[in-house]
């Protein structure tokens, strides 16, 4: 008998991998389940890491504000310092002054004058010098210059304020360089009045910066932090080290309220800082420090609890890998045939109703062979069990070698029976590989008198349907498929016969003997 012509409508694409090894559906290993151990792992490694990094974050922050308070304490410390060096110069400047209008300045007032300026520039290491001029500015006692022809100081602000202004109060100018040794300092000064209240001069202290820079650079060695001094009209008066102070103070008083750290516009370094202005002069002190140097301890402590956490990290997913290959390996023994390590039964009814749903959905076709060794029993009886269990697996290793896509399925349906499973394949594709089967078996040459050849053969019976299309169920192309080998095994083994894509009733049969 010969088998009807039908083109081959197999459905391979180009994306399909090379033939696979597994011999249960791959569908199943792609699943995407997990154990409820592993979620657990993961559930406590995910705890583990958040718990670990919110106490990580709380050390950090708890670091930064300790930090903030040692560098407010030190602001407000040298604040003090400062605020007590410019009093004592102003009260220099005031006693001189009250000395001046009281005494007049005649000549012998004038030597006593420099010899008392002299030895209070002396015992003050923080005064630079002390000075006295007349109403035009010209210099008439200085500390640091016996005579001082010469010297004029018409311009400076502070000369140009007291001069236009009729005030008591001391006056702090900006920094100026010395015109008698070139050195910066900050300028004290109070007005002098005639008797009869008109503008008769000037009475000034200069405050040296050098004293506040070597200051700063004392605390500096003991503290690690920067330091500076700024004027309210942002004038960086002096600061340790000589790099530090433009544009910080402005920084960090920029900075969100309740921040703990301020961005240098200079360096672009994260810092910890605090300032604490002058109560009585136009001056603020600021010190900061750097924020990797105040979290150094800290980032030691994370490296060591990140190592800690890690390991433990390490562990757990180590352990959580053997459990799930421990429950993948259990669900594959449960869904697998032990002898021949195909799919078993169980799998091959959860396989074909999850792919006649797919199927309906995507309107593509379904086939479904069904195997049976040829009088196998017979085999059995004549060279024993073991060699029938040899058999079985050297047939099913054929069968799963043939199929070439990932969704194909070969499963052992039940002793010498195997059911073939292959979505988005027509009649004739079916058709071609059952062909393609029985030419593999036969190349075993396994050998069996009893049989049509000689040797160990297949029947096969075919049935293919189109779920979207057609009536049908599961167990409909199961029966379909089945009475189709039936039929093959009544004409003579080792022969094909097919089911085509019909109603459910009468199905039509096509048989085709093979030759050997």
């Amino acid at each position: 008998m010969s088998i009807l012509p039908v083109a081959s409508a197999r459905y391979d694409k180009t994306d399909h991998p090379p033939p696979v090894s597994p011999k249960i559906t791959p569908a199943f290993l792609r699943s995407s389940w997990l154990s409820w151990t592993i979620a657990f792992a993961l559930c406590l490694s995910a705890a583990l890491v958040g718990i670990e990094a919110w106490q990580m974050w709380h050390v950090r922050e708890a670091s930064l504000r300790s930090a903030g308070i040692v560098t407010a304490s030190l602001a407000e410390s040298l604040s003090q310092q400062i605020e007590s060096t410019l009093k004592t110069a102003d009260t220099v400047v005031a006693t001189l002054a009250q000395r001046v209008e009281v005494e007049g300045a005649n000549p012998e007032t004038l030597q006593r004058l420099y010899g008392l300026m002299t030895s209070l520039a002396s015992a003050l290491p923080a005064i630079h010098e002390m000075g006295l001029t007349d109403k035009d500015g010209n210099a008439i006692v200085k500390s640091l210059v016996l005579h001082p022809v010469g010297l004029n100081y018409r311009e400076r602000d502070y000369f140009r304020f007291l001069s236009s202004h009729d005030t008591r109060d001391a006056f702090v100018g900006q920094p100026v360089r010395s015109k008698v040794d070139g050195s910066i300092n900050i300028t004290v000064s109070r007005r002098i009045n005639a008797i009869d209240g008109s503008f008769a001069g000037i009475v000034v202290t200069s405050v040296s910066m050098n004293s506040f820079r070597k200051l700063f650079e004392t605390v500096q060695l003991k503290s690690g932090g920067f330091i500076s001094l700024v004027a309210d009209n942002g004038m960086l008066l002096a600061s340790s080290p000589d790099s530090f102070g433009d544009g910080e103070l402005a920084a960090l008083a920029a900075a969100p309220a309740g921040a703990l750290e301020y961005l240098s516009p200079k360096d672009g370094v994260n810092r910890v800082g605090a300032s604490s202005h002058l109560p009585h002069y136009p001056m603020t002190a600021m010190v900061a420090e750097n924020s990797s140097t105040v979290l150094s301890e800290w980032y030691g402590q994370l490296r060591v609890h990140g190592a800690i956490v890690l390991s433990i990290l390490m562990v757990i997913g180590v352990l959580g890998y053997r459990v799930d290959q421990a429950n993948r390996a259990t669900r594959l023994q449960a869904l697998s045939d032990g002898l021949t390590g195909l799919a078993n039964r169980r799998c091959f009814d959860e396989t074909i109703a999850r792919e006649f749903q797919r199927a309906a959905r995507n309107g593509q076709p379904l086939s479904l062979i069904m195997v049976d060794i040829d009088l196998f029993k017979t085999f059995n009886d004549e060279y024993g069990h073991p060699a029938g269990d040899a058999c079985l697996c050297a047939i099913s290793a054929a069968v799963q070698g043939v199929l070439r896509r990932p969704g194909d399925m070969a499963a052992r349906y039940g002793g010498e029976e195997f059911a073939i499973l292959l979505p988005e394949t027509d009649l004739a594709g079916a058709v071609q590989i059952a062909g393609d089967m029985q030419a593999a078996i036969r190349a075993l040459a396994i050998r069996h008198e009893a049989g049509p050849l000689g040797v160990v053969t297949l029947s096969a019976g075919v049935a293919s349907c189109n779920p979207g299309r057609l009536a049908a169920t599961p167990a409909w192309l199961v029966e379909a498929a089945d009475a189709a080998l039936y039929q093959a095994k009544a004409l003579g083994r080792n022969t094909v016969t097919v089911r085509a894509n019909v109603e459910i009733a009468a199905p039509a049969a096509i048989a085709r003997k093979n030759a050997a």
